[in-house]
């Protein structure tokens, strides 16, 4: 009899480690089942497989590249690295801080045959050295206005500050240099949509824009998604233009 009972107990502690590992591999299973489906996922929003260049702190140092390059440009902690990281959907391809003043170089990434993006050193840093500043400064102005391959610009803005000094002098040299520009708020999540629009009306209202500004948030893949559609419809207007 106390044979039987032990035999029954050794039985239910089988069947009870039986289902108990059973319900592990299978939560297992259903956790690698996710993680393949959130890398598909994050593989289809890839538009391109980008590739990093090349970092320069002078104009003499430049790539010479063959194609059409298109600088990333803005004020300081206007958010260049988070833009470039999302809209790439390539993780930590350009170094994201809290501080400012991060981006001291021209960072060349090749997104396909033929097409590159240039994130160049922010403007308005007042806390960095003077002689960093004017580095960078020359850097800006002489890419800018001396790169052959130079096709356009992608000009960040904060949401949330039309009409800053730094944005209102930049602006002033955009126009003197002639070439296409894409105005692109980001930071949209720290503003509701209603002020979202009030703010993208004073931005047009203030620097002239012809086309409606994209808004962008990080936060969010329908940034991505508005942002592409724009970027190739300016682009192919720009070179119809240009033609």
């Amino acid at each position: 009899m106390l044979q039987g009972i032990r035999l029954s107990g050794v039985a239910d502690n089988f069947n009870k480690l039986t289902v108990f590992l059973f319900n592990l591999l299978k939560a297992a299973a259903n956790g690698i089942s996710l993680l393949i489906f959130f890398f598909i996922m994050s593989e289809k929003q890839k538009k391109f497989s980008v590739e990093f260049i090349k970092s320069a702190a002078d104009f003499k140092d430049l790539p010479k590249l063959r194609g059409e390059e298109y600088a990333i440009l803005g004020r300081s902690n206007v958010g260049k690295s988070t833009f470039i990281n999302h809209c790439l959907a390539s993780g930590a391809l350009a170094r994201v801080s809290k501080r400012p003043g991060k981006t001291t170089l021209a960072n060349f990434y090749k997104l396909k045959e033929g097409l590159f993006w240039v994130d160049l050193p922010g403007y308005g840093y007042a806390k960095a050295c003077t002689s960093e500043k004017d580095r960078w400064g020359k850097l800006i102005y002489d890419y800018c206005g001396k790169g052959n391959n130079l096709a356009g610009i992608i000009w960040l803005l904060d949401v949330r500050h039309p009409g800053v000094s730094a944005d209102m002098e930049a602006a002033a040299w955009l126009k003197e240099l002639g070439l296409p520009v894409l105005p692109v708020l980001t930071k949209g999540d720290k503003l509701s949509r209603g002020a979202q629009k009030k703010h993208v009306s004073e931005f047009c209202k203030v620097f002239g824009f012809s086309q409606t500004p994209v808004v962008y948030s990080s936060l969010e893949h329908a940034s991505r998604e508005r942002f592409w559609s724009c970027f190739d419809k300016w682009r192919q207007e720009s070179a119809e233009r240009k033609a």
